[in-house]
């Protein structure tokens, strides 16, 4: 794919990334329509009079047909206005942007152990496939997958920060070092489940890069080591392993969600959690909405990322 070819790959992946976007804003809007209770009682309380919820309605625009509450919502979004919490007390987009930098980091350094991990055990799996070396880290995967990410962010909580010391046992920190020991088991807990399905794919992807003509092409033509495995596996074996990163990140961020409520990490998972127990119907709303069009946005980077790597991509 020529420069000029990736970049129009690139703005129609953008082009296509609107029309989704707008399918969830619509989702995520009728999202409030469909569940139960009053916004308005939740608002005002329990006690509070017809004449009060129903003019709470109308300053909330309940009162007017869906379709123009639709148009408001997304002028409003467009805007950064995403209400407020159920007590009024605070913006939603204030919480969402004290609760991002958690969430990015802990994204950050699970997606580097993931990477990490299943490259570091795919290479030694894919060196003699089913030898022994392959099939016990393919036990040990198949265990990974299977482990529920609380349960082992219990274990990692009782088993290694408890005894050593080493890592807080909740909370977040206000030094980049402090940060990164807070986010290092929590982390660590949210890529077992992910780096065994990356691992897989990109061993069968190196065992098909080495049998192929390319590779024993350069084997003659002298390429030896690190400069081989570089060059002419890994590069063609971690086009199929990208797009599958891209398309785990929606397990990365649900499992945020539970690993930020095990360790106490002030971040967009925990606040989802608190306001589904709040039933702070706000909160979630506009959590859905940053969550959904995060995994839309990552793919699209996993899309990019491939025809960069893959110049068979078509355009």
């Amino acid at each position: 794919m020529t420069g000029r070819g990736r970049f129009w790959f690139v703005g129609r992946r953008l082009l296509q990334a609107i029309p989704l976007t707008l399918v969830l804003l619509l989702l995520v809007f009728a999202m409030l329509k469909v569940v139960p209770g009053d916004p308005a009682l939740q608002v005002a309380g329990p006690r509070a009079s017809a004449a009060t919820l129903q003019a709470i309605r109308v300053h909330l625009g309940l009162d007017q047909p869906v379709w123009l509450q639709f148009v408001h919502y997304l002028g409003r979004v467009a805007t950064g206005d995403l209400g407020t919490t159920a007590t009024g007390s605070t913006k939603v987009s204030t919480l969402i942007a004290s609760g991002t930098p958690v969430t990015l980091v802990l994204l950050a350094v699970s997606t580097v152990f993931t990477v990490v991990i299943a490259g570091a055990t795919a290479l030694l799996a894919a060196r003699r496939p089913d030898g022994l070396a392959d099939r016990l880290i393919n036990v040990v995967a198949a265990f990974g997958v299977g482990v529920p990410t609380f349960w082992l962010g219990i274990v990692l909580l009782a088993g290694v920060a408890l005894p050593t010391g080493a890592f807080p046992i909740g909370g977040w920190g206000d030094t980049p070092a402090t940060v990164l020991r807070a986010a290092v088991l929590p982390a660590l807990a949210l890529s077992v489940s992910v780096a065994p399905v990356l691992m897989a794919s990109l061993r069968s992807g190196i065992v098909e890069a080495r049998r192929s003509e390319y590779h024993a092409a350069a084997q003659a033509a002298g390429v030896r080591g690190w400069t081989l495995t570089r060059r002419f596996v890994l590069r063609n074996a971690a086009v199929p392993p990208v797009s599958l990163l891209a398309a785990l990140t929606t397990l990365l961020l649900s499992g945020a969600v539970v690993v930020e409520s095990t360790f106490g990490l002030p971040g967009l998972g925990l606040s989802l959690t608190q306001a589904a127990q709040n039933r702070d119907f706000n909160v979630i709303q506009g959590l859905t909405l940053v969550f959904s069009l995060a995994v839309v946005a990552v793919n699209l980077v996993g899309d990019v990322l491939v025809a960069l790597l893959d110049p068979r991509v078509e355009v």
